[in-house]
């Protein structure tokens, strides 16, 4: 049989960056963001990252590729194996529309930014923190009783559309934010990248 790669899809880092709350499927994808090279899939390796038994490990697998949020391909994977800080300028005016994209944590750090003067890349950091913080406050009203789940929020215009997306992404008990002016494309290979460098950074295993 074909040696096959492990490649995760843009859903499937969106759902594994969703929330901090456990889940075997999203410990499995963060474990695959992490690596610094796409893994050869093989029932071995599934149950060594998840330390399940045959069973459990290869139904969790057929789980996560019937749910499209990896897929297996013929050719690895060629990963952006740079720092942090020299990918971010290719990486991030890739994931808009309009080019203007900011990433910051979730202390209102401006990790990096395309668009933007400096001033307003920091000003709007700040803004971030505070929205994380708003919801945290309103977490259980959001996303409990009214079952509202995510954390991102938006600034719309009189048709209901993003003028700009303020997107909350978990890493472990990390957060980070992606500001995002104009037509969010996180669909773009370059969101996969970014969360795998985040997740090189930020993760231990």
């Amino acid at each position: 049989m074909a040696l096959e790669f492990i490649k995760i899809s843009s859903s499937g880092t969106y759902y594994a960056t969703l929330g901090s709350e456990p889940d075997d499927a999203r410990a499995l994808l963060l474990q695959l963001l992490h690596a610094d090279a796409s893994y050869p899939y093989s029932l071995e390796l599934i149950m060594q990252l998840t330390g399940e038994n045959q069973a459990v490990a290869q139904r969790l697998f057929r789980s996560l590729l019937e749910r499209g949020l990896v897929e297996l391909v013929p050719k690895p994977i060629v990963l952006v194996n740079e720092s942090l800080e020299r990918t971010l300028p290719d990486l991030l005016p890739r994931l808009s529309s309009s080019g203007k994209v900011l990433l910051a944590d979730d202390q209102g750090f401006c990790l990096g930014m395309v668009g933007y003067a400096t001033a307003h890349a920091e000003q709007l950091a700040a803004l971030s923190a505070d929205l994380i913080s708003v919801h945290l406050r309103h977490k259980q009203l959001l996303n409990q009783e009214l079952d509202l789940m995510g954390e991102s929020w938006a600034l719309v215009d009189p048709l209901g559309q993003s003028r700009l997306g303020v997107w909350v992404f978990h890493l472990g008990q990390r957060r980070f934010v992606l500001l995002l002016e104009g037509i969010p494309k996180l669909n773009d290979p370059a969101f996969v990248y970014l969360i795998g460098a985040l997740a090189r950074r930020y993760l231990e295993f």
